[in-house]
């Protein structure tokens, strides 16, 4: 009897390694029925190659069967029965491996409120996303909140709350190479000014389901509390407007078990100009948290101005948008916090703050203010209303103006 494989298991894949024997099995998109496809890889020592791949019902006999025989052609004294029976057993039990169900109590303990670890942007141990057209500052923002929970930085100039403990993270880069990241990387520690820091950086090719074992030994030997991946296309690649690669990806996060950001571009609908993320909607409902990001900046500018909109919560109300100016010099990138209002990102703000922003100047009749604020009369009608019913605003002949604070 041959010795057993050592087994690393993925998202809908498991790999069998007989070292002793030379012989890799990748057994992929298996099924409950037994179907699964099979890639035979045999290594003697000048690297792997592929012996055989091969669509088949590991539960039927007659084709195991056939399988053996044609295996057998290429190697004659390789114990294929074995090496199957292996295959047929590790992969079914894999497959069908579920976790059991618990029986859960209420407690007096517990509470709706929100761990974060980074607030507003993200909850603790779950997946959040920022997504952004090219050239949004989405990859410096991401930066920047990496740099902000390593260190911790408690009292920055952006306003995010840290955790106590620093918290170790993990760059996976789809996008670009390591020699461009570290001089943002540089440039972005120049700006806040609070000493050299690492963080740990991994040049990543295959999807994040399929490097999941690796993904997760790292996680595991460096202690990684955060990891955040640029950017989700590649990270979860097919053809991203079906719902089983946004399905896979966030079964993936889920193995991980710790925070992540995913950076994502941006899909718009033609029907409602809803910006959202782009590929399956499956991408923001498996998110617990997604915010928008968009910037302003003129051609030839040293500065940049960026919103960051919440566009979903699961576990929190929506946060107010966040702004933020970027100055770059040749050899740093300076961030502190900055006001929408009269900038080009003031249409992010909540239309309550913009109506109160027009009004300041005075009172106005409900078509002039969708008219100016470009938004549409009924919702702006709706807002107005609201607003006047808990008193910051007040009717005055056909108009409405600001309550004056008494």
């Amino acid at each position: 009897m041959i010795n057993k494989p050592a087994i690393a298991p993925g998202i809908d894949f498991v790999n069998l390694s007989w070292r002793d024997l030379g012989i890799r099995v990748m057994a992929e998109r298996i099924t409950d029925e037994g179907f699964a496809e099979l890639r035979f890889f045999s290594n003697n020592g000048g690297g792997e190659v592929l012996l055989h791949t091969t669509k088949v019902n590991l539960l039927s006999t007659p084709t195991m069967t056939t399988l053996m025989k044609r295996l057998k052609q290429n190697s004659q004294d390789m114990p294929w029965t074995d090496i199957l029976t292996y295959i047929t057993e590790e992969t079914i039990k894999i497959a069908r491996r579920v976790e059991p169900a618990e029986k859960i109590w209420p407690s007096t303990d517990d509470t709706l409120s929100v761990e974060y670890l980074l607030e507003p942007l993200l909850y603790l141990n779950h997946p959040a996303v920022i997504f952004g057209d090219y050239g949004s500052l989405k990859s410096m923002s991401a930066l920047a909140i990496a740099y902000i929970v390593q260190l911790p930085y408690h009292n920055n100039a952006l306003g995010l709350i840290t955790s106590i403990e620093p918290i170790k993270c993990l760059y996976l880069d789809y996008e670009d190479d390591s020699s461009s990241f570290r001089r943002r990387w540089s440039a972005l520690e120049r700006g806040f000014g609070k000493g050299a820091m690492p963080i740990l950086y991994k040049r990543m090719t295959g999807t994040l389901a399929d490097s999941i074992e690796q993904v997760r030994q790292i996680i595991a030997d460096e202690d990684i509390k955060l990891l955040i991946i640029d950017s989700l296309g590649p990270a979860a690649r097919g053809n991203l407007n079906d719902p089983e690669p946004a399905i896979r990806y966030h079964a993936a996060l889920r193995q991980l078990g710790i925070t992540s950001l995913t950076l994502a571009h941006t899909s718009k609908d033609t029907l409602t100009k809803k910006r959202t993320i782009f590929g399956s909607v499956f991408f923001t409902n498996l998110a617990r948290s997604v915010w928008e990001c968009k910037a302003e900046q003129e051609v030839g500018e040293d500065e940049a101005i960026i919103s960051l909109k919440h566009t979903k919560a699961n576990l929190s109300r929506l946060h107010p948008p966040l702004g933020y100016k970027f100055t770059f010099t040749d050899n740093a990138i300076n961030i502190v916090k900055a006001e929408l209002r009269d900038t080009g990102l003031s249409g992010e703000l909540p239309l309550s703050l913009r109506i109160k922003d027009l009004l300041r100047s005075g009172a106005k009749p409900v078509k002039e203010i969708a008219e100016a604020l470009e938004a549409n009369e009924g919702t702006t009608r709706t807002a107005i209303h609201r607003m006047g019913k808990k008193g910051s605003l007040v009717k005055v002949g056909d108009s409405w103006g600001l309550q004056q604070e008494t």
